[in-house]
């Protein structure tokens, strides 16, 4: 905070792709997550942030349900017209449960099915519009309505599901079908998305700042020894 003519002025701190993505991804492992799904969970909310969709903020909302809890077993067995995530955050779950989907859209045109007792399904359209460029597209349906729409030239979604409390059942569509375009309440061309890339990210200070205090728990703690090293005390083949 700087100011000037006896006026503060707030300085916003913009980050690069990467430190938001490292900082994530460090909180992540803070809050448990093993390898690789601390990285697919940082991917999500970073994803997000860049987009506009508040990443950082939806985080800082799952910390205390997410801390020391992870949980990303699924049982593909229970997964047949419906899947009941049990309330288990789609940060944990999510990336199986979409890949795993996926390995049934391969062989068919379409799969629908409902999703019941997820209550941050904002966290899957990272990972389906990863699939959209490849040609799947997907829909969420509350009531045969269109919630949101994610597929390789657009993402449209409805403001409400941006949210860690939906609590509401959902159809999650997958074709390989041609979508009608969708105009809902944030829509964004996937053509500007690498422009979104180049762009510094400013995310919410207080949430910003809650997830480096998670992440700080990754650092090793200074001691006697660590700080000979790294004076250079200590030798190459230590």
């Amino acid at each position: 905070m700087g100011f000037c003519n006896n006026e503060f002025i707030l300085i916003s701190v913009s980050y690069s792709y990467y430190e938001v993505y490292t900082n994530s991804q460090r909180a992540f492992s803070g809050l448990g997550f093993t390898y690789g799904s601390d990285e697919d969970a940082a991917f999500i909310t970073t994803w997000l942030e860049i987009l506009g969709l508040d990443g950082i903020k939806l985080l800082t909302l799952k910390i205390k349900e997410l801390d020391n809890t992870f949980n990303a077993s699924i049982d593909p067995s229970n997964i047949n017209d419906e899947f009941d995530c049990k309330n288990k955050s789609s940060l944990m779950i999510g990336p199986g449960l979409i890949d795993y989907l996926i390995s049934k859209v391969d062989k068919k045109e379409n799969l629908k099915l409902t999703i019941k007792n997820c209550n941050d399904p904002i966290f899957l359209i990272p990972l389906l519009y990863k699939y959209a460029k490849k040609n799947i597209n997907s829909q969420f349906l509350l009531d045969k309505k269109v919630d949101a729409q994610i597929t390789n030239k657009n993402i449209s979604i409805n403001r409400d599901i941006i949210s860690t409390n939906y609590q509401r059942n959902f159809d999650l569509l997958l074709t390989k079908n041609i979508l009608n375009e969708q105009k809902l309440d944030i829509n964004i061309p996937s053509s500007n998305i690498n422009n979104f890339l180049s762009e510094g990210i400013n995310p919410d200070k207080e949430s910003w700042d809650q997830i480096s205090k998670i992440a700080f728990r990754t650092f090793v703690p200074e001691s006697e020894e660590s700080r000979a090293k790294g004076a250079g005390g200590g030798d190459a083949n230590d």
